[in-house]
């Protein structure tokens, strides 16, 4: 979870970034304890000139540097970090954006292959299609490209134009098509529709610049697909920006209701947020779904709502990050985002899970350590707290524990479906190409396609042909033993072809277990929601 700050330019910010005397990992021990903070700078520029000097193998000063940076940010708390220019950029196109052509591409059978196409984006605007494939970039021969090269040359400043050769099913010859690059936003909510009549279901997996604004029309669009109550989907949503939490929370609690407050060693650290006064609140049943790696700005949204009796929350113990990093830049172009508060729930909860005494990968791996997940379930020795309106039991102590724990189940991918999946050929895709063209009929309506629709007889056969002949080849055992994984991701394919990600998705909730089983508390937390409020009223 981030808050963004601007720089801070003083000294004692220029000198942490040199105390490096236990970071890098040598032996050098410091006898004199009496060595001031510059002796002790001078103390690493020695040993880095040195090392320019006489090392046995040449080494770049620049990346010593950076180096022992992240060694001694390392030894703060898990959460701060160094980022140099480029990892920096690449971290904030989850949260800013970035400007490119809009699309998202895979490597088929060596060429750029369009998979998605951003709605009302730069290379929308210009009529590119999901399948289309990218063989000429200005020019220059695309085929054979590699994936970590394609963005460097497809993305470029707003309004500067790039021309790609495109080659489309059914075109006699590829066609030249320039699109002028704009800003592209990855979208914070993906998905947003009715799961069932009456039931709306908004899936946020990060929180950014545009999370709220996202949210305003999701929520509006299924108003008026007639939403009476609503999962909102949390999980593996690993955070982002605090503030965005804190406007998602406010389009569901009342006016004044505390949302989160942060502390930190400095005062000015020290804040509040409360729930604005704004028009148009969603005060409908509302079931939050959490998980394990649900965290940080996450954990604002459910603490909230859970603190407040607003929502109820299910599923597992979520991340425990209660961690706020504010973001200083440098010159160069890196950012250090520090640690500078905690946060905390309305209730009082401390959400960070304790770190000290941890190293760096048994923090990380605890949380799927299944002893250890098992034990926060059934641990009594928590702090207890109570909730703001209903006085119900939550408890602290790292994360944020449902109100109700779901388990989850998984349907694992054998390795031999695992290696079709990701062939270098992408048979799923290649062959459902084909397929959607030579059976028009399966362009029907979504709804009945997913309800029905089965993959069965020619269609699967055809499947189990088409890889013999890119060398996969299924014994009897091995295609009855796979034969309902086949038939599931060929299906998910065709959605995805036909009606793009949101239908590829719509398919994958047939085997999410505990989004399935979520649809079976929205009662509950109707009656939630009437005891904290509709009946506040009568005392």
């Amino acid at each position: 979870m981030f808050k963004i700050s601007g720089s801070k330019k003083t000294v004692t910010g220029l000198c942490i970034c040199f105390l490096l005397v236990l970071i890098t990992g040598a032996s050098v021990r410091l006898t004199d304890d009496r060595l001031t903070t510059y002796g002790k700078f001078k103390l690493f520029t020695d040993i880095l000139d040195s090392i320019r000097q006489y090392y046995v193998d040449e080494k770049d000063p620049a990346e010593l540097i950076d180096n022992a940076i992240k060694g001694m940010v390392s030894e703060l708390d898990p959460h701060t970090t160094y980022l140099t220019s480029d990892h920096f950029d690449q971290w904030n196109q989850r949260y800013e954006g970035y400007s490119g052509i809009g699309v998202t591409f895979d490597i088929v059978k060596d060429k750029i292959t369009i998979m998605s196409v951003m709605n009302g984006g730069p290379s929308d605007r210009v009529g590119l299609l999901a399948g289309d494939r990218i063989v000429g970039i200005e020019g220059k021969n695309a085929v054979g490209m590699k994936r970590d090269e394609v963005p460097l040359i497809l993305m470029g400043p707003k309004g500067s134009m790039v021309t790609v050769t495109i080659e489309r099913r059914g075109w006699p010859e590829p066609r030249e098509v320039t699109i002028v690059r704009d800003d592209v936003h990855v979208a914070s909510i993906p998905y947003s529709f009715m799961i069932q009549p009456g039931v709306g279901y908004i899936g946020i997996v990060r929180f950014s610049a545009t999370t709220s604004d996202e949210l305003d029309r999701s929520l509006e669009a299924l108003r008026l697909q007639g939403m009476k109550q609503l999962i909102v989907d949390l999980r593996n949503n690993g955070g982002g920006y605090l503030e965005a939490a804190v406007e998602v929370a406010d389009r569901f609690l009342p006016k004044g209701k505390s949302i989160v407050y942060t502390k930190g060693r400095i005062r000015d650290f020290y804040k509040e947020y409360f729930a604005s006064d704004r028009t148009g609140k969603s005060m409908i049943p509302i079931v939050v779904l959490i998980n394990r790696v649900t965290a940080s700005a996450s954990e604002i949204v459910a603490g909230s709502l859970q603190d407040w009796d607003r929502a109820l929350i299910l599923g597992e113990t979520s991340f425990g990050k209660g961690l706020v990093q504010s973001q200083y830049r440098f010159r160069d172009g890196s950012a250090l985002l520090m640690t500078t508060a905690r946060y905390y729930t309305p209730s009082g909860r401390l959400i960070q899970r304790p770190y000290d005494d941890k190293s760096f990968d048994e923090y990380y791996n605890e949380i799927s350590d299944e002893d250890q997940r098992s034990a926060w379930k059934t641990d009594d020795t928590r702090p207890v707290y109570r909730t703001k309106i209903l006085r119900r039991q939550v408890t602290g102590g790292g994360g944020i524990r449902p109100d109700i724990f779901l388990s989850t189940r998984f349907d694992t991918l054998s390795p031999l479906i695992r290696r079709i999946i990701f062939s270098p050929d992408r048979p799923f895709f290649t062959y459902v190409e084909e397929l959607v063209q030579q059976y028009p009929e399966l362009k029907s309506n979504l709804n009945t396609f997913i309800r029905s629709y089965k993959v069965e007889g020619i269609v699967l056969q055809k499947f189990v042909e088409y890889i013999k002949k890119l060398g996969f080849h299924l014994t009897k055992t091995e295609f009855l033993e796979n034969k309902r994984d086949l038939q599931f991701l060929i299906k998910q394919t065709i959605a995805s072809e036909i009606w793009g990600d949101e239908a590829r998705y719509k398919v994958q909730i047939l085997r999410d277990y505990q989004l399935l089983e979520a649809l079976d508390y929205l009662i509950p937390a109707e009656e939630l929601l009437a005891r904290a409020y509709h009946l506040r009223e009568r005392g």
